[in-house]
């Protein structure tokens, strides 16, 4: 199936949601339609969910990063958990 959203724009999608411009460490991968984006910007992770057909996004949370290892955050698995 071909997607309107690809990975590049799902991350700029999920930044504008989260209200910031610079991101570190993003990564997108896709889950059943869903673009699962993560990132780090401002001390804090994010986990944002984008619909990879219509950019919308129906889901995002965020967490601070451990201070000891910022801007360095291991690989988290924030995104198991499904957006309602």
């Amino acid at each position: 199936m071909t997607y309107n959203i690809n990975s590049n724009n799902a991350i700029s999608i999920a930044a504008a949601e989260a209200g910031v411009s610079r991101t570190e460490n993003a990564s997108a991968v896709m889950e059943g339609g869903l673009w699962c984006v993560e990132f780090m910007a401002d001390e804090l992770w994010y986990c944002c969910y984008v619909d990879a057909e219509t950019g919308e996004v129906p889901g995002l949370s965020f967490a601070p990063c451990p201070v000891e290892s910022y801007p360095g955050v291991e690989e988290r698995a924030f995104c198991e958990d499904r957006a309602a």
